[in-house]
């Protein structure tokens, strides 16, 4: 087994891009859907809730609230994240914006060329794959206070 090792001035310029990128603005788009994600482990490790909503240009509404087995806080991001993709792809979407609070999970996803979080890496191989099947993609981060509706239907998922 080959072990990839990046320098760590790469790492750091990586992260710096991916820091930079997941904090500009989405251009509107009148064809994208928006969705926001979230993950609850209570406690962390512990179960795991995830919740997602997406909205469709034509008013359409998708809510995803449920248990997703047991993990750390990072799996129930990435897992919430899958969620939203595969609910987009499902209802046919082109176009999506996709918002979470997890600077964890937006970050790793957009660090292009080098290694992922440590014990996520199967997740990230998992969105990555789910992105490429669409159009367009533009996954950023918002601040908690940001992403209520995400959050509740996390916190619903596992009782909270």
């Amino acid at each position: 087994m080959t072990v990839l090792t990046i320098p760590p001035r790469a790492l750091a310029q990586a992260r710096a891009a991916a820091e930079k990128l997941a904090r500009q603005p989405v251009p509107p788009s009148p064809s994208a859907w928006r969705g926001w994600f979230d993950g609850s482990a209570t406690p962390n490790p512990g179960r795991l809730g995830i919740g997602a909503l997406l909205l469709g240009p034509a008013g359409e509404r998708i809510e995803i609230s449920r248990r997703a087995g047991e993990g750390t806080s990072g799996d129930a991001e990435y897992l919430a994240l899958v969620a939203l993709l595969e609910a987009a792809l499902e209802a046919g979407a082109r176009e999506l914006a996709a918002y979470g609070d997890s600077q964890v999970v937006v970050q790793d996803v957009l660090m292009t060329g080098v290694p992922g979080a440590k014990g996520l890496e199967e997740h990230r191989v998992r969105a990555v794959a789910l992105m490429a099947r669409l159009d367009r993609v533009a996954l950023r981060w918002l601040p908690r206070h940001r992403n209520g509706a995400a959050d509740a239907l996390s916190q619903r998922a596992i009782g909270g």
